[in-house]
Parts: C-alpha cells; structure tokens; sequence
C-alpha cells in the first residue's frame, strides 16, 4: 500500500462529526460562548449524521450539561441549606444586616457585575476559540461536588451511631455522577458514534449492502421520536414520564406540603427523569452495537494500519461505554458508604422486611453493576475478540488453499500448521484484541473496582 492510501486508512472514525476536538469534558456547549444548538459540520464538507443518539430536548439538555447541573445544584442545595438553617439544624454565623451594610452590599454587586461584563468582553473572543471556558465551567461544577462527595462519605464512615442522618451534602455524588457520565455520553455516545456508525460504511471492514441494512435500522431505532397529538418528543423522555413520573411525585402527593423542600424535591426529580431518558437511549445504542456483532457485517483485515485488524475504533467505543459503566458502579457504591452504612436497620440484616429493603436499596445495585459489567465485557471485547479470531482463521485457510490447491482439508487448529511462507508467520502474529491487551488489564482492574471498594 503507498503512502498516500495507508494515511487515510490509519485515520481514526472516532471523532466528534462537529469538527472540535479535545477531552470529554469539553464537548458540551456553555451558552453564550457556543451556540444553543450543534453547529452544522462544515469540516470537510462532511454531512451530519443520519443516525441521531438523542433527539429534542434530552439533546439539548444533554448538550447544556455543565449548565443544567450548575443550575440544579444551586437550586437543590441551596434551597436545603437555607432550610436547614431556618430550622436550626445548621447554624451559620452570619453578619448582622444594617442599611448601610446592604447599602454596600448592593453597590459591590455592581461593581462586581460591571466588572465582570467588561472581563467578559474584552477576554470572550479570545477564550471562544480555546474552549478553555468549558474546562473552566466544568471544574467549577465538578470540584464543590467533589468536595461535598467527600464529606457525605466521611460523615457516614466516622458516625458514632447508625441512627445519624445523611450529611446535606448527600446528593452531591448524584449530581457528580450525572455531570461526569453526561459529559463521557455526549462526547463517546453522542458526537463520537454517530461519526463512527456513518463513516464506517466508507471503511473497508464492512461488506455491502448488509451495512447499509443494519445503519438504516440503527437511524430507524436510536433518537426516535413520538408523537402524542399536537405534541412531539423523544421517544426516551416518554419513557422516563411513563416509568418513573408517578413514582417520583408519589411523595409530594402523599405527604404534607414542606415548602421549599418541596422544590428541592422537584429539581432533583427533573434531573432524575433526565438520567432515566438517558439511560433508555444508552441501551438502545448498546442494543443495537451487539446486534452489529451478531451480523455477518464486519470483515477482519489482518494487516490493517490500525494494528487491531480494523477494529481498532470499535475497541474504543467499547471502552467509552465501559468507562461510564464504571463511573454508574462508583456511584453506587457511593450510595451504599454515604447512605447505607447510616441506614442499617437496628436489628441488624434479618430475613424481615426492613432487611430485605436495605439489601434491595445499597446492595442489589452493587451487584447488577457486577453483572452489567460481566455482561459488556462478553458482548464487547470478547465477542470482538472471537470475530477478529474467526477472521485470522478464515484468512489463513484461504491461504492455505491458494498454496496447496482446493484439495487440501482446511485445518480448524491452525496454531500447529506447518508453513513456510513468510505471510503465514506473519498471520500468526496478526492481532486478536480491538484493544491493547494491557489496556483491556487495566478496565478488568476499573471494572472491579467498585465491588471491591463495597464488599472488602
């Protein structure tokens, strides 16, 4: 192969079709620097893709992430923080106000506003351009979250009595968990995959028309729409409105009104309906990614430029849903140290129902992450791996017949054959994993990790 043909086919398909690069914590938008809607892929007049991961508003809120967050954590918290102080539960040792306190405190609001503005248009063409204020928004986002996560789970671990009450900032390791996961979704489910699926019907690891099937399914299936009368939306919002709408205001409904903590409620019940929406358009993905494997679609190319037979970007759609598989399992256990641990039942773990309520509620969570993530490990890499195996077999018997003539029994043990031609020796070296093998050491030890840290 020349120079100029092996470049294109080193090329790697999994990037964002928008044309922006960078790490996963910077393909959200942040409204006013990125525009509320995705930008049309100009970049080498490439077309946007067919298939859509989410559509409507789970799109949209998935693409404002870093601001739905923000915005949501200080609605929550600070809604519970000042009833908690209302309530005396917590004190804070706040200054006496006065009118010429407030006097000076609403002049440096201005100040500071005025000041804040001028930064902003003097500094906004330089940072648009950078994506440096996505890092930024990101980690003013992530880090209180992080150290509110870090609290709650001290607070649980050193509490005297197991009757102690969760720390306020209890939640902050769900709202970490939907900002670091939506971030890892957007940029590997959303903007990587759908380059991914498009491109490779392009590739030449692919046999025609059979892809072309199975693309026009996957655009038919992921990012669907439904419509109800005049109205229209995702097919995943309707879920999370069918699935969990009634379960979530059940509470509200039933208990007396606790005003603003009803509020509180109600955000954290908006971004709950958000994750589950997620959720249903990650398993259709998911679904539809092992039904790939299942076809007899995919033609493993030994000596392909990008030294995993040509599944070398479909390795790395793996990985991605195993990352925020794992980032899910570190979040469950989380809940088991943070809430858990404070909510053992007086008695003990009895066969009652209190008992049977806590396994369900911190304990069943760590186990279905075990077996979800037992469950992508097989249908994944392995299965990727077979496939890239059955294909170095194929390969070596069509060899093995153009050498020796169509009279010759092709052998199923083809580590015992006995060839001299050098592009036999060279097949037997050929790669097996869409990974390297030490990376796929390395998501066996994150995957395990969040059993481990629970049940040692």
């Amino acid at each position: 192969m020349a120079d100029g043909d092996a470049e294109p086919a080193q090329k790697s398909h999994w990037e964002r079709w928008t044309g922006d690069g960078g790490p996963f914590y910077r393909a959200c938008a942040v409204w006013p620097f990125d525009p509320v809607g995705e930008p049309a892929p100009d970049a080498e007049g490439r077309d946007r893709p067919a298939v859509r991961f989410t559509t409507g508003i789970t799109r949209l809120l998935l693409r404002h992430l870093p601001t739905v967050v923000l915005v949501s954590m200080a609605l929550y918290f600070g809604i519970n923080l000042a009833r908690a102080v209302a309530t005396g539960d917590l004190r804070l040792a706040l200054p006496r106000v006065t009118l010429r306190g407030g006097a000076v405190l609403v002049g440096g609001l201005g100040v500071g506003s005025l000041w804040a503005y001028l930064v902003y248009r003097l500094l906004a063409s330089v940072v648009r351009g950078s994506g440096l204020y996505r890092s930024l928004l990101f980690l003013a986002t992530a880090v209180p979250l992080v150290a509110g996560t870090v609290h709650a789970v001290y607070g649980a671990v050193t509490a005297t009595g197991r009757a102690a009450d969760p720390a306020l900032t209890v939640q902050a390791g769900y709202f970490l968990f939907v900002l670091v996961a939506g971030h890892l979704v957007y940029d590997g489910l959303a903007l990587k995959a759908e380059n991914l699926f498009a491109r490779l019907r392009d590739s030449t690891i692919v046999s025609q028309p059979a892809y072309d099937e199975f693309y026009a399914e996957l655009a038919a299936t992921v990012g669907d729409t439904l419509a109800v009368g005049p109205i229209s939306m995702p097919r995943s919002a309707a879920f999370a409105l069918v699935v969990a709408l009634g379960p979530l205001a059940l509470p509200v409904i039933v208990s007396p009104w606790a005003g603003w903590g009803e509020v509180a409620y109600v955000v954290y019940s908006v971004v709950t309906l958000f994750v589950i929406a997620m959720l249903y358009d990650v398993f259709l993905l998911v679904y539809e990614f092992t039904d790939l494997l299942r076809r007899d679609v995919l033609t493993y190319q030994p000596f392909h430029p990008d030294d995993h037979g040509g599944f070398r970007d479909l390795g790395r759609f793996a990985t991605r849903v195993n990352v925020i598989l794992v980032v899910a399992g570190g979040y469950v256990a989380y809940r088991f140290y943070a809430e858990g641990l404070l909510n053992v039942p007086s008695g003990g773990l009895e066969p009652t129902l209190l008992g049977l309520t806590w396994v369900v509620l911190y304990v069943a969570p760590v186990a279905a992450y075990a077996l979800l993530a037992l469950f992508w490990l097989y249908h994944s890499f392995w299965r990727l791996h077979r496939k890239m195996e059955e294909g170095r077999q194929k390969r070596i018997e069509e060899l093995q017949r153009a050498t020796d003539g169509e009279d010759r029994r092709p052998r199923r043990d083809f580590s015992d054959l006995d060839v001299a031609a050098p592009a036999w020796e060279s097949l037997r070296d050929a790669p097996t994993w869409p990974i390297k093998r030490q990376g796929l050491f390395g998501i066996l030890v994150m995957d395990a990790v969040p059993v481990v840290i629970t049940f040692v």
